[in-house]
């Protein structure tokens, strides 16, 4: 199934809102330090091992990849809501120029401090 770039974007954006006003809700602020997991649904395995050569060569993040999927996990850093609508936007493109893989969500643990 094909799909766009821009209505990945458009949808992932959305969920990002969400997420953050829940994470709002327990306490997280633009100050709290978020490791982020994330994860791409691969078109075929060579897709997959595309997609995470890059995100191994172009950023620190912790990356797996298997024949249907990559996942990984960012170090740990202090995000806004801004911040992170870029960086879902740059992760939805990367995945489409590297191997076409959607992605498909992330999301965190809540650190101690703020877990209730």
């Amino acid at each position: 199934m094909r799909w766009g770039v821009e209505d990945v974007i458009e949808r992932q954006l959305s969920k990002t809102r969400a997420t953050w006003e829940e994470l709002e809700l327990h306490g997280v602020t633009d100050s709290t330090e978020l490791r982020l997991d994330f994860t791409y649904e691969a078109p075929t395995g060579e897709a997959a091992g595309e997609l995470s050569a890059f995100l191994r060569s172009a950023t620190d993040y912790d990356v797996r990849a298997d024949v249907a999927s990559v996942t990984g996990t960012t170090k740990p850093s202090a995000l806004s809501l801004a911040v992170i609508d870029d960086w879902v936007a740059w992760m939805v493109r990367a995945g489409d120029e590297h191997g076409r893989c959607k992605f498909a969500g992330w999301g965190t643990t809540l650190p101690p401090s703020t877990a209730q």
